[in-house]
């Protein structure tokens, strides 16, 4: 090693989830160090991030708490007050109507783009006093025990950093997981998420759209905020099976759009590609452990769902709002990588964790290739619930925490 820092907290992955997790845990005092390549050398240059994420009010709640919520730039950011989710791409297929004002919320999402998001965080960071290393782990081990117990991170460009907790926020392919020895349980969907951002020629009314389908599999447009309230924009998240993401990947941003809009039955009118179409491959990922000594999972590096509901990115933050809050309890006797300690973690995001990620999967298989009499059942439940104000209003109330 040429040379050794040391620090309360080390986290490895400087995604939005890793980047908020930083935050909170310098604003509470600690010195903390955030490692990994720098998101800046990965952002778009096309004038909308392809890439968007959907924010519940939980996670703005946790915004707002780590002052940041205000910085983002309004105007590149929508609200989503009503939601129309159909079972199929037939034209008669039953709406599923899921709004803001019935669920008695002020909003169902934000749509905000990473570069936004990001932009923001890596702003606070800065001021925070975080320490960015643009470097990787490799390695790690532990070192002493109970309260003078360290955890030394090995990375890749020779250095060392030695911190008493370290915070794997490195992703699905986590290397910190993997050192720690958590060993995750994959599941591959067959299918990958195509995005891509279009111009349309009818406004979107502040709604997201989503339709189902074992062909297609699940097609969301989500509202982007538009210089013309006479027209709007929209960003495509495309959760195709191989064969038709392939497809979609060879077609031109023209050829892309028209597919699109012809699919939704022109609900948004004729569109105009702003971004060129990415791909990412889609799985479930499972993790018997959420912690190991001195080590804590959060986001993608502790759990994956499919993305029909948009959830993933809030689950992660879901994490990191129970990381601070078990971190603002902890006992003035205890050490900050007790692992007591961090079980109250694990316990608290173990159930919240499981039941989105059962009922992402759920959806997507049941919505997937099923026998004949499995899709009347579902139909005549989709049916049912559609009709429901009151189970609407529950899965409102569901969604938005």
């Amino acid at each position: 090693m040429t040379s050794s820092r040391s620090f309360d907290v080390a986290i490895a992955g400087r995604g939005a989830v890793g980047a908020a997790a930083a935050l909170g845990l310098a604003q509470a005092g600690l010195k903390v160090c955030l490692i990994g390549p720098s998101p800046s050398a990965t952002l778009a240059s096309d004038p909308w991030d392809p890439r968007v994420f959907a924010l519940s009010p939980a996670t703005r709640e946790l915004m707002q708490t780590l002052r940041v919520w205000d910085a983002l730039p309004a105007e590149r950011m929508a609200p989503v007050y009503d939601m129309r989710v159909y079972p199929s791409l037939s034209a008669t297929a039953p709406e599923l109507h899921l709004g803001a004002y019935a669920g008695q919320v002020e909003c169902l999402a934000w749509i905000v783009e990473n570069r936004a998001l990001m932009g923001v965080l890596e702003n606070a960071l800065r001021f925070a006093g975080v320490e960015t290393l643009d470097d990787t782990v490799s390695d790690m081990h532990l070192t002493g025990s109970g309260a003078s117990g360290r955890i030394e991170l090995a990375l890749q460009s020779g250095r060392s950093v030695v911190a008493r907790l370290a915070v794997a926020a490195d992703g699905a392919d986590s290397a910190l997981r993997t050192l720690a020895g958590i060993e995750p349980s994959v599941r591959e969907y067959g299918q990958r998420g195509v995005v891509a951002n279009f111009e349309t020629r009818l406004p979107h009314g502040d709604t997201a759209y989503q339709w189902f389908g074992h062909e297609i599999g699940v097609l969301a447009l989500l509202p982007l905020p538009a210089d013309d309230t006479a027209m709007g924009r929209t960003s495509m998240v495309w959760s195709a099976p191989e064969l038709l993401a392939e497809e979609l990947m060879n077609l031109t941003p023209e050829a892309l759009a028209e597919r699109v809009r012809l699919t939704t039955h022109n609900v948004l009118g004729e569109m105009a590609p702003i971004t060129a179409a990415q791909a990412f491959p889609l799985r479930l990922l499972r993790v018997a452990r959420l912690i190991a000594p001195r080590v804590v999972l959060v986001g993608d590096a502790a759990h994956v769902m499919h993305p029909l509901a948009g959830q993933g990115m809030n689950v992660g933050f879901g994490d990191v709002a129970c990381l601070l809050s078990v971190l603002s309890q902890k006992e003035f006797f205890r050490d900050l990588g007790d692992t007591l300690l961090w079980r109250r973690y694990e316990r608290a995001r173990r159930e919240a964790v499981s039941t989105m990620q059962t009922a992402t999967d759920g959806l997507a298989r049941l919505f997937g290739p099923v026998p004949t009499p499995v899709a009347g059942i579902r139909d005549l439940g989709w049916r049912a619930v559609a009709r429901s104000g009151w189970i609407r209003r529950r899965l409102v109330a569901h969604a938005v925490r």
